[in-house]
């Protein structure tokens, strides 16, 4: 089985959850002879780099390949470049049998987009996604403000990623469950399997535990891992006369938003006095290969998280033979069976973490022993190499065996079922019709129309819509067109672009029906691949595409599939660019031509297509092209303007705003107002005060995120910075 696994953590640069798992799962499926290429973005690299370990190929790749990242935020850029390499080594090599991705910060988000969307090179391919620690979770948990741009978007990606994937494999029960709570999964190919592991003593010599005489914490110190909780459980203790000291081991670094400051400085300021009389200690990270050696100290190891999948701690620990006690919130819960390889407590009956360590105090020698053997035991049993692998193969080969495509697109909030009255005639089957509007746009419109009819779609129609032009030259450059056997023109009296777009609606006999301004234009692909996926997906009812400026500006706007809450907040779609399907348009896009200003009257069809359950995507390509005038109407639609259309298209659809009332109330809190917003997956805040979004600044970005000394100082910095 030729196998792709995409990560943006794996060894030797990185040594957390993610980045052990993969290491594991490809050391796994190779030992069981598949052929094993991992990908993993390396902002160190030119282009790409490929290198074997232990018959495993690793590619490496700048995540700069496509100058993406000069208009989507950083996180979202390295989902896109993922997607140009997987397509790259596909049109060199072929396809894979299955690629892998985690869902956390949305890596295969671009990939599965293309996948859905039809394109060649990888609609056939079998996509796992691997639940491990999404942001959308984690960071509440964390504190960290989750309506914030781009917290919000990384999200929606996550998201996105779990809904569209062939088949979805999660660590343990409980992730499943505590996503399934904040997310309605859209189909049942989800299947907990345990995270392989490679005991300890297999990668050194581990000598015999001794008899342990710390307390320890082991991990990163976060609220997420239940570093806080602890603390406060230890206090008590403290307080009451305990004088077991806890060590805490783990890097300090990770911010904690709500104060601004890492965790390592909280820690050392609100418990000085523990500090200071050696009853808590800190002692940072400690390189994996002297894991073994500082732990064997330990008389118990705690893993507290309040929300967790299957850390590897446990895992580790375990295979050490050290006695742990988990939190009964996380996957840890699940490697252990409480009083027989461990002990768990539950952070929702705190008194029970005092009487579960008070237990684990009062073990005798034979006691522990046993605990020991039979953690050492579990994780042989359970975790090894050949048992998951045993288990992870059914599944892939279950999703290999399955046939068929689905007609309906993985929205992440599918909408009610919708149907349109049967008296609306579909048009000429497959037919496109275009309809340009026109208004004096003489000088322009030989590029518009000759940019469609280079389309590569030859079942279409052209209707230019006169709107009672005036100029003589816009009225002369009409008279050949009136002659074209291709193109419709009709005359009207001028009544403004959203009762002209009406009109050609209505004269429109296609299936198919796309607006194009009289001064703009489509890429030769546009249209083809538009009505491909119209074509596809029975709740797919308008496709739209990445915009690219021209004449006034050589910007690129990356829109997004406009999904509520997001696309009530602000606009994230060129409206004005889109291909329908005409019947949906004519039942429930209309333009309004009563608006209190021109200007927003597509942004205003889409709503009302969305709150009736009719859906659109957008296909991640430069595929529009928007000329930029200073004299466009666009331009005179001032801020004040915008608001009172924004009120009044808020008023009109009221059901579907109050649908996503939360939502918009928590978005408008931490971004600000919608109006002057267009791209979730950019940190407006922080551009606002520092120039992150360009090439010097995130290498120096990257630096510095690999430099301790550094790291520090950037960190203090932050923690004045956001005060």
């Amino acid at each position: 089985m030729k196998y792709w696994l995409l990560t943006t953590e794996y060894p030797p640069f990185f040594g957390g959850g993610i980045s052990t798992y993969c290491y594991c799962t490809a050391t796994m499926l190779q030992r069981n002879g598949h052929e094993v290429t991992v990908f993993v973005n390396d902002s160190r690299v030119k282009g790409f780099t490929e290198d074997y370990q232990k018959e495993i190929r690793i590619v490496r790749f700048n995540p700069s390949q496509t100058g993406s990242s000069s208009f989507l935020g950083h996180v979202t850029n390295i989902s896109y470049e993922f997607a140009y390499v997987v397509k790259h080594f596909i049109e060199k090599e072929g396809k894979p049998d299955i690629i892998e991705a985690q869902e956390y910060l949305g890596t295969g988000y671009y990939l599965l987009q293309f996948k859905k969307l039809q394109y060649e090179w990888c609609n056939e391919v079998k996509i796992l996604i691997t639940m491990h620690s999404p942001a959308f979770l984690y960071l509440e948990y964390n504190h960290v403000p989750l309506y914030k741009y781009p917290n919000y978007w990384i999200g929606e990606m996550e998201r996105f990623c779990i809904q569209a994937a062939d088949v979805v494999i999660s660590p343990s029960d409980f992730l499943v469950k505590e996503v399934g709570k904040r997310l309605t999964y859209l189909h049942k190919n989800i299947y907990v399997v345990p995270n392989p592991f490679i005991s300890l003593e297999e990668e050194e010599v581990v000598e015999g535990v001794a008899e342990g005489e710390e307390i320890i914490f082991y991990g990163k110190l976060s609220a997420q891992k239940g570093t806080f909780k602890l603390l406060q459980y230890f206090e008590e203790l403290w307080l009451d006369g305990f004088k077991e000291k806890l060590t805490l081991i783990g890097g300090e670094d990770i911010v904690y938003h709500p104060e601004g400051k890492t965790m390592g400085t909280i820690v050392r300021g609100k418990y000085s006095e523990y500090l200071n009389n050696g009853l808590l200690r800190l002692e940072g990270p400690i390189p994996p290969s002297k894991v073994a050696s500082r732990l064997r100290r330990a008389k118990v190891v705690i893993v507290p998280s309040t929300v967790d999948n299957l850390p590897y701690v446990v895992l580790e620990m375990m295979s050490l033979g050290l006695i742990i006690l988990v939190s009964k919130q996380g996957g840890q819960a699940e490697a252990i069976t409480n009083g027989f390889d461990g002990f768990e407590f539950d952070h929702l009956e705190p008194k029970s973490f005092h009487a579960q360590l008070n237990r684990i105090l009062n073990l005798t020698v034979d006691q522990r022993a046993f605990i020991r053997q039979n953690a050492l035991n579990s994780v042989r049993n359970r975790y090894n190499l050949e048992v998951v692998y045993k288990q992870k193969l059914k599944v892939i080969q279950n999703e290999l065996a399955a046939q068929g495509t689905s007609k309906s697109f993985p929205f992440i909030r599918q909408p009610a079922d919708c149907t349109y009255p049967q008296i609306l005639q579909k048009g000429v089957n497959g037919m496109l019709s275009i309809v340009v509007p026109y208004y004096n746009m003489g000088k322009y419109i030989e590029e518009t129309i000759d940019s469609i009819k280079k389309s590569d779609l030859t079942s279409k129609e052209i209707i230019i819509v006169n709107d009672g032009s005036t100029d003589p030259e816009s009225l002369r450059k009409l008279i050949p067109y009136r002659t074209d056997p291709d193109i419709k023109v009709v005359d009207v009296p001028n009544a403004g672009l959203a009762s002209a777009r009406n009109i050609g609606a209505e004269s429109a006999t296609g299936e198919f029906l796309a607006f194009l301004d009289a001064d703009d234009q489509v890429a030769t692909d546009y249209f083809s691949k538009a009505t491909k996926v119209l074509g596809t997906y029975d709740n797919v009812h308008f496709v739209g595409a990445w915009t690219q400026y021209y004449e006034g500006s050589n910007k690129v706007w990356p829109t997004f599939t406009p999904e509520p809450p997001l696309v009530l907040f602000h606009n994230l779609i060129n409206s004005s660019g889109l291909i329908f399907k005409r019947a949906t348009f004519l039942y429930a896009g209309k333009n309004d031509k009563e608006m209190p200003f021109p200007g927003l009257e597509d942004y205003e069809s889409v709503i009302s297509l969305v709150e009736n359950g009719f859906n659109g995507v957008v296909i991640p390509e430069k595929l529009f092209l928007y000329r930029v005038r200073k004299d466009s109407m666009i331009r005179g639609v001032s801020n004040v303007k915008k608001q009172v259309l924004c009120d009044y298209i808020s008023h009109k659809h009221r059901k579907v705003y109050a649908a996503y009332g939360s939502e918009l109330f928590s978005l408008t809190n931490a971004n600000g107002t919608g109006t002057v917003l267009d791209n979730p997956s950019l940190d407006y805040q922080s551009f606002q005060r520092f120039p992150f979004n360009n090439p010097v600044t995130r290498e120096v970005i990257s630096l510095i995120k690999k430099n301790r000394v550094l790291k520090k100082i950037a960190l203090r910095a932050f923690s004045k910075f956001i005060k």
